[in-house]
This record gives structure tokens, C-alpha cells and sequence, in this order.
């Protein structure tokens, strides 16, 4: 459905002596498993907005909740995925990591599955602000959006963010993959809009960036699960700013589940102020304010803040006290809706190495296959 260009590429063989978990190379790179001695997520529910999720995929076994489908998927309960992409993003945010297999940022977290592709088998602009408020009224702490439109925030869309936002919700976006401006939602105030990096912890070439760039995350070479049906060994490495924004989603969940009693904006406030800074001091267009930091935002002791710092302070007579969204221009509302970008990503071999956001004709990087230990690399 959303996946890219085909790469009939196998791993190399020294991957077969490795464990999926052990290449997953952002889990280091992050400091994850400190992360995870503070919280794994329990008692947070994450909403991924995609493709749909394989429940019965091994490493989310027990993981997943009864969800729901919007536009083509309608009448589902999103816990079945022909596509991997969801399924993806599902495993880098809560995949148990049993028997070898992948781990997730926030293993203890819930995913709820909502399936948002419309007739044409893309992302329609009207299912994903369904799917947003769906999610709101149905428990989710945290929405995953790795997807994104190429028009501007569309006042539909823009309505949904803000409900949720007041439902006390943490909404984190993907930037997109195309090398362009940041994409709706990720572009709407108030989203944590995610840009990616590479192993290098540089920017990703490919990673749309801007003003509206809040925080930065691994995005190449991504290694998470696939449903077995999409790819036979069941696991898939990707490039994309798809897993970033679910990186980012699974950290969120790990503030949520240290401190359940933080509001959505004290969460968001965590997140920016302890990301590390990648550039020259302060904010840049294409990392926001830095690397996201699990421990940082975990173990920071911050005030309460009185709104979402990524919202632009309210009208005043008197002059506001300045917030993170201050700090980049506002976009202006663009009520006409332009094809919509498709997030790309899938499997397990393969380069889910395409978890892209691509326009709608056009697939994502196809993920390669990647193969646990003793199964050898199974070529897409």
C-alpha cells in the first residue's frame, strides 16, 4: 500500500549472527535500556493512526487492543495489516523483545490500532482527523502519526490536534521524507513534529525539515517487525522519518508511565527542553531543538508549564511570557486539500528501509528483509 520503490536487497550475512534486537542499533544509540530500568510504558496507551497493526505478530503478543478503521478500512477493528507499515511502527513503539526479537522503545506500553486509508488506499485528510479524535474519546496518551500530507493544515485537521490536545493527549508527527517543508499534522502547533537523523546522529538526507521541526530521531536503517505476510521472516529494516516519529512516540510513553499523573503539556515540555542539541544552540530547521533524549526527559525535574509550549500564547492585553512555538513563524491555514502524502514503511527483511512519506502514486523505499539469528537473510 504506502511502500516505495523495490530494493531486491539482502542483508549482509554477519547480521545473521545477530539477534533482531541486537541490530537494533537506535536502542544504543538512545540509551534505551537506562531508560527502561526507569519505565517501560506501563499503563499507557499508544495510538498508532496507519495502516493497521498484525496483532499476531509474536513480538506484539498481548501488545495490541481492539481498534478501529477509518475510511476504506471502515468496519475493522485495525489489528490486521496488508501493508507492515503500522505493524512497523507498532513494533518500534511497544515490541516485547522476547525470544531475540525486536524491542520496542516502551515494551509495556499498549497500541491501539486505528486503520486510516481511505477508497484509494491512501491516508485521506477527513480519516486521519476521524481517527485523531477517535483515539482522543478511546484512552490513547500518546498518537502516532507516521504519515503526512503535502497541502498545509487544513482547518478539519487543525480541529481534531486541538481536541485532542485539550483531551490531554501527546501528538507526535512525522515530519515526511521527501527532502521538502514539514507536512501536516507534523506542521499544525502543538505537534511534536519529528525530523530524522542517520547513525552518524546527523540530519538524514531525505528528512523534510523547517520551522516547524520540534525534535530529531534515528531514521535510517531502522530495523523493527513486519507481519508475515508482507515479509516471511517476519522483521524489516527502514529509512524514514515514519520511525522517528514512533521512536519519539515510544519515549513519550515512557514519561507517561514514570509520571502518570504529568499532563500531555508538562510531557511535550519534558521532550524539548532535554533533547540534545545537534546544531548551534537553540532551535534549527532541520533537528528542532535536538536529539530526543529518553533519560533527559525521564529524570528531568521540570515546573509545571500553563499550556502546550509548541502553542502560540493566547491573546493578551498584557505582554505573554514567550513559548517554544514563539520561536518559528506560523503557518497560515490552507483550506485546499492537495494529494496527500503516504507514509512507506513495511516488513521485516526488507528495508522497511522505506517507512517514507511519498506522494500518492508513488511507493516509499520497499524495507528490506532482515533475518534473526539462524535464519538467513531472506531477499525481497
Amino acid at each position: 500500500m504506502h511502500l516505495v520503490s523495490a530494493l531486491a536487497v539482502a542483508l549482509p550475512l554477519l547480521l545473521a549472527a545477530q539477534t533482531i534486537e541486537e541490530q537494533e542499533w537506535h536502542l544504543d544509540a538512545l540509551d534505551v535500556y537506562s531508560a527502561q530500568a526507569q519505565a517501560r510504558g506501563d499503563g499507557v496507551i499508544v495510538a498508532v493512526i496507519d495502516s493497521g497493526v498484525d496483532a499476531q505478530h509474536p513480538d506484539l503478543a498481548g501488545q495490541v487492543l481492539p481498534g478501529t478503521g477509518f475510511g476504506r478500512s471502515e468496519g475493522t477493528d485495525g489489528t490486521t495489516d496488508a501493508d507492515g507499515h503500522g505493524t512497523g511502527m507498532a513494533g518500534i513503539i511497544a515490541a516485547t523483545g522476547r525470544n531475540g526479537g525486536a524491542l520496542g522503545i516502551a515494551p509495556g506500553a499498549k497500541i491501539l490500532p486505528i486503520a486510516s486509508a481511505d477508497e484509494k488506499e491512501q491516508f485521506g485528510l477527513d480519516a486521519v482527523a476521524e481517527s485523531i479524535r477517535w483515539a482522543a474519546d478511546h484512552g490513547a496518551k500518546v498518537v502516532n502519526l507516521s504519515l503526512g500530507f503535502s497541502s498545509s493544515m487544513t482547518p478539519t485537521l487543525v480541529k481534531a490536534v486541538n481536541y485532542a490536545i485539550e483531551k490531554d493527549v501527546v501528538l507526535v508527527a512525522a515530519t515526511g521524507n521527501d527532502g521538502r517543508e514539514v507536512s501536516a499534522p507534523a506542521n499544525i502547533n502543538g505537534v511534536i513534529a519529528v525530523a530524522g537523523t542517520n547513525k552518524e546522529g546527523k540530519p538524514w538526507a531525505s528528512s523534510n525539515v523547517g520551522a516547524d521541526t520540534v525534535l530529531a530521531a534515528p531514521a535510517a536503517g531502522i530495523v523493527t517487525i513486519a507481519p508475515h505476510s508482507v515479509y516471511a521472516s517476519g522483521y524489516a529494516e527502514m529509512d524514514g522519518t515514519s520511525a522517528a516519529s514512533a521512536i519519539v512516540s515510544g519515549v513519550a510513553a515512557l514519561v507517561r508511565a514514570k509520571h502518570p499523573d504529568m499532563a500531555a503539556k508538562d510531557v511535550v515540555n519534558a521532550l524539548v527542553r532535554t533533547a540534545t542539541d545537534l546544531a548551534d544552540p537553540g532551535r534549527d530547521a532541520a533537528t528542532g531543538f535536538g536529539m530526543v533524549n529518553p533519560m533527559g526527559a525521564l529524570t528531568a525535574q521540570l515546573p509545571p508549564v500553563e499550556r502546550n509550549p509548541l502553542l502560540p500564547p493566547p491573546p493578551s492585553t498584557t505582554q505573554p511570557a514567550p513559548t517554544l512555538a514563539a520561536q518559528r513563524p506560523q503557518q497560515p491555514v490552507d483550506v485546499e486539500d492537495r494529494l496527500p502524502f503516504v507514509a512507506a514503511v513495511a516488513g521485516g527483511t526488507a528495508v522497511m528501509t522505506g517507512l517514507l512519506i511519498v506522494l500518492p502514486a508513488i511507493r516509499s523505499r520497499r524495507p528490506k528483509p532482515v533475518s534473526a539469528r539462524d535464519t538467513p537473510p531472506t531477499p525481497w
